[in-house]
């Protein structure tokens, strides 16, 4: 059964973690005219987990970019906003706790045993081509000689 996959938005992470650190990741240590991180953060974190899909083999992605299988949407807002914390953590200002680094393992595991293709994550409902060009197989290139250079007599003295 295939289900609609899923992005992920600057207010999942809101939802995730209190608005006030997301508020925080999304403005701290910006330079002038620097936009805001957090969507780049987020594209990123979903590139990551599409290419974790496919290297599995076992399921297509989706033909929408930036979307991923919807049981993968916790793992998604963690890693953004690990990714977030990690960005404004200059100086040990905002470190990760023992909790949150047990997450994070726990999280590239997961990924990981779909990487190898131990795990299987929701069909798309709209997945991608299957390409149409076929690999070129090579014709054998093994001809026989003429018969009988192999005889009994042709052999003697060897």
């Amino acid at each position: 059964m295939s289900t609609p996959w899923i992005t992920i938005t600057v207010a999942d992470l809101s939802v995730a973690k209190a608005d006030a650190l997301v508020a925080a990741l999304r403005t701290a240590a910006l330079g002038a005219g620097q936009p805001d991180p957090m969507p780049e953060v987020i594209a990123r974190v979903l590139t990551r987990i599409r290419a974790e899909i496919a290297a599995g083999g076992r399921t297509r992605l989706s033909a929408t970019p930036a979307t991923i299988p919807p049981s993968l949407k916790a793992i998604a807002v963690r890693m953004a906003l690990r990714e977030g914390q990690s960005r404004v953590n200059a100086a040990s200002a905002l470190p990760l706790s023992d909790d949150e680094r047990q997450e994070w393992r726990e999280d590239l595991r997961y990924l990981e045993r779909i990487a190898r293709g131990d795990l299987t994550v929701e069909l798309p409902d709209d997945p991608e081509a299957v390409p149409e060009v076929q690999a070129a197989q090579p014709t054998p290139l093994i001809s026989g000689g003429p018969r009988g250079q192999w005889s009994r007599a042709a052999q003697d003295g060897i």
